[in-house]
């Protein structure tokens, strides 16, 4: 099977901004967040791309140009059965983001506090690098049994459906072809689901192409919610959560345990990324939002007290006027 998905080239430096007490506590504890992204700015993301996926397939069932169009009464069937695996199938994901843009008056104003805020270049080309040609790996679709990633992907995001579109009749016309012979409707449906769900959190509306963005995600195989009373297999979740609630090895980072807080008056999943292997390395550069009241000096020795030595040449002020 011919690559569907074509990552940029990996940056050396992306860019994380967030508000001052966030850079306060990365530069202080050397740790990134991976957080629900469920329970992120953009909560409709991943539902986002699944209503994209089971709508092109859909729309393209009597299509000539596609296999399926030959047996659509089955082809029919198989998608009923993939809309009923996509709701079993909920699990949660973790993810960080990053811009591959240093000064961008959208992410201060979406992710920076409104200008308030900070960025925080890190280093991508080393740190990130398994977890870039992994993502290649897993959004390329090598391997017709694969489960859920165990580590972390690193890709960027892509703002266009024709990539998840083409992902999704490609491997639907696959399955289609192995039914009824090599497997059952259920199976396929449950293995096309499977298949299709590591690359859910790289695909956004074109309404946020202006960010630029790049993300670092980790699959926790741990439900979602909602857990129904009827189907919830207590003893299965314990052993799920017992691999959760340890510190691993991730290329070159600690994932830290699975841990809560709190926004706006809800429960955040996150495991933390900690970098005190390499913190010196990794924090690249700072940029200083618009309207953020730090000054230059102030950051350079808060980093130096931190273990973080860079040039002052590298903690910048912001260009963009704002107010």
């Amino acid at each position: 099977m011919k690559p569907v998905l074509h990552p940029l080239p990996l940056p050396s430096v992306v860019y994380h901004y967030c508000s001052v007490d966030t850079f306060f506590q990365i530069i202080t504890n050397h740790t990134i967040r991976l957080s629900d992204i469920e329970k992120s700015n953009d909560f409709m993301e991943k539902k986002w791309a699944i209503q994209q996926c089971l709508q092109h397939i859909r729309n393209n069932l009597h299509n000539p140009e596609y296999p399926c169009s030959r047996q659509p009464g089955l082809a029919s069937r198989l998608l009923r059965e993939m809309e009923q695996q996509f709701q079993q199938y909920n699990t949660m994901i973790l993810a960080a983001c990053f811009s591959s843009e240093r000064d961008l008056l959208s992410q201060w104003r979406g992710y920076g506090d409104n200008g308030y805020g900070v960025c925080i270049g890190v280093s991508s080309q080393e740190e990130f690098r398994p977890a870039y040609y992994r993502a290649e790996q897993y959004l390329n679709l090598k391997g017709s049994d694969q489960a859920l990633p165990s580590s972390l992907l690193f890709a960027n995001i892509r703002y266009t459906t024709r990539e998840i579109e083409s992902i999704c009749m490609q491997m639907f016309c696959i399955y289609m072809n192995w039914l009824p012979l090599r497997t059952s409707l259920e199976q396929a449906a449950t293995q096309l689901v499977r298949i299709l769900y590591p690359a859910l959190p790289f695909f956004k509306s074109r309404a946020f192409s202006e960010e630029a963005e790049w993300r670092c995600v980790y699959y926790p195989d741990l439900p979602a919610p909602p857990y129904e009373t009827e189907t919830f297999d207590e003893t299965d979740f314990q052993q799920l959560l017992s691999r959760e609630i340890l510190e691993q090895r991730l290329d070159r980072f600690r994932i830290l345990p699975l841990d809560y807080r709190l926004r706006k008056n809800n429960l955040v999943p996150y495991r933390d990324l900690a970098f005190d292997d390499c913190p010196g390395s990794f924090i690249r550069s700072i940029t200083i939002g618009p309207k953020c009241p730090l000054d230059r000096e102030t950051v350079k020795v808060f980093l130096e007290r931190n273990h973080i030595s860079i040039s002052m040449k590298d903690i910048y002020l912001s260009d963009v006027s704002y107010r």
